[in-house]
């Protein structure tokens, strides 16, 4: 019984002796937690880690760094921004570095720094990019101008040089089609043509491949890329592929492609003398333009159809040369030419301008060739055929006279009149007539 009442009094005076002892010690701070909470440890910043430790960086090659510790944001430098520039303000847990162009290897340092001042020093060594600005692509023929002709072949080529602009012999180098209608020539007769080939330099440093474009392929753009397998280095060539169903076979051709004109005397060029260029081939129509328009007349400016041609007429302007630029529907070019130069004598009165004989008929035209004799004028002397159709060679001759041969009439065809006119001012004109009966 006395037991049982000696427990009852000590329950309650053990339970308030704790209490006070709790609160004694929150009141003096005791513990080696938070001021307020002795159960929470203080933050410990994460440790700044950058992949990789060190690098090799070429000329012109993209590189990246990692951050894969630290706390955002992040700050970049560079020791040499000169060599290698970096952005300051990192973006996101990525430095980028683009390596500028040296001529030998160069050491350079790159610290990042995160937000609570932890840095991590990276050590970058720069090369010397092998290929730097040296892909060229060159198409086997002048057909399309620059472009590639739809079912034509080219060639691609880079030089890889290393310091000192030394060439690098038995460099891999990997050619891969980006886009286009092209493919790259191998010489496995299974596969001949692939999007990808890689080649060695040869002893110049010179990787060469060809490329060949599909038939009868629309016109469209075409890019090839070159890539160092050592470096990473990429370089790009950029070309067009000009729809063109007979290139190599039909290339463009004008008649004449170059024509001489002489003035009257030493103080006169050519006035209202009038030459037919006529365009074979290709793929018409055609466009003509010249180099000096205000030094010509030009009839038209578009051709319709092969054979056809454009009448460029003289207005006393001396030009050597004028050039002219023929464009068809492919994008193939080719030019022609026209000087007009003072003559060599002095002012004088010119001679009468006589064609001979004045007229001739024949019941045998088809492929017939005529004779006409030109006598007198002064300059040069333009010879043309109306109707036209007629072949004139030549169809300039030189002043004091000269023959021309007219041919490509037909049997039956009627009157053709020959007409000549020299470089006199006022001009002399003078015509014969050739009757296919």
């Amino acid at each position: 019984m006395v037991e049982r009442f000696t427990t009852a009094w000590l329950r309650p005076a053990l339970t308030l002796l704790g209490l006070t002892g709790l609160l004694a010690l929150g009141a003096c701070g005791g513990g080696s937690g938070a001021p307020n909470n002795p159960y929470v440890s203080t933050p410990v910043a994460p440790v700044l880690t950058v992949l990789p430790l060190s690098l090799v960086a070429y000329s012109g090659v993209p590189a990246t760094l990692a951050i894969t510790g630290g706390t955002a944001p992040f700050q970049a430098f560079s020791s040499d921004q000169t060599v290698l520039p970096v952005a300051q303000n990192v973006s996101g847990y990525t430095v980028v570095l683009l390596p500028n162009k040296v001529s030998a290897d160069q050491t350079v340092i790159v610290t990042v720094q995160d937000a609570a001042g932890q840095t991590k020093p990276v050590t970058v060594t720069v090369k010397a990019a092998p290929i730097f600005n040296a892909l060229t692509f060159t198409p086997s023929g002048p057909d399309c101008g620059a472009g590639l002709c739809s079912g034509q072949n080219g060639t691609a080529s880079v030089t890889a040089t290393g310091p000192a602009g030394a060439p690098l012999a038995s460099r891999q180098i990997r050619f891969d089609v980006i886009y286009g209608p092209i493919g790259i020539a191998t010489n496995n007769p299974a596969s001949p043509v692939a999007a990808t080939l890689t080649v060695a330099t040869d002893v110049n440093g010179v990787a060469t491949v060809g490329v060949q474009a599909q038939v009868n392929a629309p016109t469209q753009p075409a890019q090839i890329q070159a890539t160092d397998v050592t470096s990473g280095q990429r370089q790009v060539a950029n070309f067009t592929v000009v729809n063109s169903t007979i290139a190599g076979q039909s290339p463009l051709a004008v008649q004449p492609n170059t024509a001489t004109i002489t003035g009257a005397d030493k103080n006169t060029c050519s006035t209202g003398f009038r030459i037919d260029y006529f365009i074979y081939g290709g793929n018409p129509p055609y466009t003509v333009s010249s180099t000096f328009p205000a030094s010509v007349s030009l009839n038209t400016n578009t051709v319709n159809a092969s054979g056809g041609f454009f009448e460029a007429t003289t207005n006393g302007s001396c030009v050597n040369p004028l050039v002219f630029t023929i464009v068809d529907a492919a994008g193939k070019q080719t030019t022609a030419s026209l000087i007009n130069q003072p003559g060599t004598n002095d002012p004088a009165t010119a001679a009468p301008l006589v064609m001979s004989p004045p007229s001739t008929t024949s019941k045998t035209c088809t492929g017939s060739t005529f004779t006409l004799t030109v006598i007198g004028g002064s300059g040069s002397i333009n010879i043309t055929a109306s109707p036209s159709g007629a072949t004139i060679s030549p169809a300039v001759v030189a002043a004091g006279g000269g023959t021309t041969n007219i041919s490509g009439l037909l049997t039956g065809s009627g009157v053709t009149t020959i007409t000549a006119v020299d470089s006199s001012s006022p001009r002399l004109i003078t015509s014969a007539t050739i009757t296919c009966s």
